[in-house]
């Protein structure tokens, strides 16, 4: 399909039409995904089943990904707020840019989006023709840039692999923190022991025989997080109330007679240890248990699917170099590896050279592809600008 004309070429006979459909987009800005199922379905370009089921390396685990695009009308880019970018579900399994936003990811060589121009014909669920216009200029968006952003990902997906910071290595209890459990205590007798050891060193609630629910806490003046600690007995109301402590007036004779030292309450990393637990949790009521057995069974040190993906953004990029588009879809001997990467019959060692070598080539052949250098910022804003008056204009 030959690319749309210059918007000042064409005739502008079908502005009455901005009275039917135009006019109920124009109102309807923020829209969301039961929107784009139904009263805004007109403004949906480009659905279609992304991921795994897209790259051939699905397995029956997999969960079904959907990806599209959805154009907004002109009088969206000069309203006061900012206009929609992304509608998507909480864990993004599915997930619509806007046109607009579209344009602006392919000019930055985005791998995640760029993939959206070469979809298979079979996991197409939805293409408007306006769409096809886009489609029918997609070689101009392979770039050098394109090669080296691709690389990049992939070597980010090796720091996933191995990151310290996934949730399949952070196991959370079941039961949710206790504020006690970031108390500690400097007892008065141990501001200078008589047994030699170091003065002044606080130990943690749990190895001093004090039950905070017979003491009182009073403010340490100028050092945050610091109380006094008196020790009431089974009057007292608690130094916790809920999960904050609660400060109480103290007598001058409790101050002298019952003063047992200094509680210090650390409630930022209790907080962050109450986050950590919910999202924990939310993580693995949603997961996709499948993925991380082997890991759970202490079989992988490392994600094998964040490997996989390396090694697809690598072949991909090499496609690029080879053949002028990344690779979506793949067969023969490339899937057969990336299956064996995503099954954990690989050591990770093996991965890593086979990554590296693949890195190597594409950086060896980056400068002779025949491809420019970056995408033209120019040409993105004429797209928008035809595309969106190709949609509001029929």
């Amino acid at each position: 399909m030959r690319p749309l004309a210059p918007v000042a070429q064409r005739r502008h006979s079908g502005a009455n039409k901005l009275v039917g459909r135009q006019h109920r987009a124009i109102e309807r800005y923020m829209l969301t995904l039961s929107d784009l199922r139904t009263s805004a379905r007109d403004q949906v370009l480009f659905e279609c089943v992304a991921g795994s089921r897209a790259y051939g390396t699905a397995t029956a685990d997999s969960d079904t990904d959907l990806r599209g695009v959805f154009i907004q009308p002109a009088d969206a880019f000069v309203d006061l707020s900012p206009p929609q970018d992304l509608v998507a579900d909480e864990r993004h399994n599915e997930v619509y840019f806007s046109l607009r936003r579209l344009l602006e990811l392919l000019g930055q060589a985005n791998p995640n989006v760029l993939e959206l121009l070469y979809m298979p014909d079979d996991c197409v669920r939805m293409l408007h023709p306006v769409y096809r216009s886009l489609l029918a200029v997609r070689s101009a968006f392979i770039t050098r840039q394109c090669i080296d952003t691709h690389v990049g990902y992939a070597f980010s997906q090796v720091k996933k692999a191995k990151g310290q910071h996934k949730w399949i290595n952070q196991p959370q209890a079941e039961a949710p923190p206790r504020p006690e459990s970031y108390c500690q205590v400097l007892l008065k007798e141990r501001w200078w022991p008589t047994d030699g050891s170091p003065p002044a060193r606080p130990v943690p609630l749990s190895n001093s025989a004090l039950n905070l629910r017979e003491c009182h806490a009073a403010g340490l003046e100028g050092a945050a997080d610091w109380y006094r600690l008196y020790h009431i007995g089974p009057d007292a109301t608690g130094v916790f109330q809920g999960e904050q402590v609660q400060t109480a007036s103290i007598s001058l004779a409790q101050e002298r007679t019952q003063f047992v030292g200094l509680l210090q309450f650390n409630q930022r990393a209790f907080e962050q240890a109450k986050n950590d637990h919910k999202h924990y949790w939310i993580w693995r009521a949603e997961r996709n248990e499948a993925r991380w057995r082997q890991q759970e069974r202490g079989e992988l040190d490392f994600d094998a699917k964040n490997m996989m993906h390396t090694l697809r953004l690598l072949m991909s990029a090499r496609a690029m170099i080879n053949e002028g588009q990344p690779r979506v879809r793949f067969a023969g001997a490339e899937l057969e590896e990336l299956r064996a990467v995503r099954a954990g019959q690989l050591r990770y060692a093996e991965i890593m050279q086979r990554a590296e070598s693949l890195r190597d080539d594409c950086e060896h052949r980056r400068d002779q592809a025949d491809l420019p250098e970056r995408v033209d910022p120019a040409m993105l804003k004429r797209l928008l600008i035809d595309l969106t008056h190709a949609w509001q204009y029929p």
